[in-house]
């Protein structure tokens, strides 16, 4: 019945920027497999896989949220307004409609929204996708002496 404690949030918030890491990878490898001519058209599909991938990714994370929800309200006893046990409702609407089940969600989206989706990945998202490729390839160049120059920049 208690909340979940920091070390849970801060997984989370771990598991979206992970998450989020790999979604801009993959959108990025796949509009450069493509083989745009031109810059603007490779960064438009990039902008359109991305938001389709978010999408998706909310979808799939609403629809979880539902099902556990669910599950909790079931196994705890919880009953709609007019007394009926939510085991007992079969009709999506009318068991989403329950006020057990609209606080649980509205509870568990805050939860999913802030801070662990809009504030801690944007502060922590720099280190893994721009300081972690920075310092590493500082280190290669740095223990390879016969890369010099122009050639380092690539």
């Amino acid at each position: 019945g208690r909340q979940p404690g920091f070390i849970v949030g801060f997984a989370f918030s771990m598991i979206v920027v992970v998450g989020n890491a790999i979604m801009y990878e993959v959108c990025a490898r796949i509009s450069d497999w493509v083989g745009f001519r031109f810059k603007d058209n490779r960064e438009a599909c990039y902008m359109i896989l991305y938001t389709v991938a978010c999408m998706f990714n909310v979808a799939l994370d609403f629809v979880t949220t539902y099902h556990t929800a669910e599950l909790v309200m079931e196994g705890l006893g919880f009953r709609s307004y007019f007394g009926v046990p939510l085991n007992e409702i079969k009709e999506f609407t009318m068991k989403f409609e329950t006020y057990g089940m609209q606080r649980s969600l509205a509870e568990n989206t805050y939860g999913y929204a802030f801070p662990s989706t809009y504030l801690i990945p944007f502060l922590i998202e720099p280190f893994p996708t721009i300081l972690a490729p920075l310092w590493i390839g500082r280190l290669v160049v740095r223990s390879h002496p016969e890369v010099q120059g122009l050639d380092a920049e690539e």
